[in-house]
C-alpha cells in the first residue's frame, strides 16, 4: 500500500511540475488556450495529491481509532464528560439574581454611534458646498475615457504607421 502510494505521489508531482512548467511557457509565448489546458492540469493534479493525502490522513487516523485500547481510553473519557453539565453560554440562561443588561448596552452603543454618524454625516454635506463637486469632477476627470472613446487614434502617434500614408481617417 505504501508503494503504490508513493508512486501516485511521484506521478502526481511530475504531472504537476510539467503542467506548471508548460503553463508558465505558454503564458510567455501568449498561448492563451494551451495556457488554460496546463492550467487546468495543474488545478486537477493538486487536488488529487490533496485528496490522497487527506484520504491518508483520515486511514491513518480510523487505523489509530480502531486500536482496543485507544477505544477503551475514549469510551472512558466519554462516560466521564457525560456527567458533567455543560457550562457553555453560561452567562444566558436566565437568573434572577443578576442583571442581563448585556443586549440592551448594545442596543445603546449601536443607536449612540449611528446618531453620531448621522451628525458627521450632515456635517460634511453641510461644509463641502458644490465647490468640493467640482473640484472632486477635474481630479477624477483623468481617469475617463479619452475624447473619442477607447476606439479613437487619432492622438496615437503610431496610427501613421498602421494606415497606408495618402489615407486620412
Amino acid at each position: 500500500m505504501k508503494a503504490s502510494r508513493f508512486v501516485l505521489l511521484v506521478i502526481a508531482g511530475l504531472t504537476l511540475a510539467g503542467s506548471a512548467t508548460y503553463l508558465f511557457v505558454y503564458l510567455y509565448r501568449w498561448e492563451w488556450n494551451r495556457a488554460l489546458i496546463s492550467g487546468m492540469l495543474f488545478l486537477a493534479a493538486e487536488v488529487g495529491v490533496v485528496a490522497l493525502l487527506v484520504l491518508s490522513r483520515l486511514a491513518e487516523m480510523q487505523r489509530r481509532l480502531d486500536e482496543p485500547d485507544r477505544r477503551r481510553v475514549i469510551d472512558e473519557r466519554l462516560r466521564a464528560a457525560r456527567g458533567e453539565p455543560s457550562r457553555v453560554f453560561e452567562w444566558l440562561k436566565p437568573d434572577a439574581s443578576r442583571t442581563n443588561v448585556f443586549v440592551p448596552i448594545l442596543m445603546g452603543a449601536g443607536l449612540i454611534l449611528s446618531g453620531l454618524a448621522w451628525v458627521v454625516e450632515r456635517l460634511g454635506r453641510a461644509t463641502a458646498g458644490p465647490g468640493a463637486d467640482a473640484s472632486v469632477a477635474r481630479q477624477l476627470a483623468r481617469l475617463g475615457p479619452p475624447a473619442g472613446g477607447f476606439l479613437d487614434d487619432r492622438a496615437d502617434p503610431l496610427r501613421v504607421l498602421r494606415s497606408p500614408a495618402g489615407l486620412k481617417r
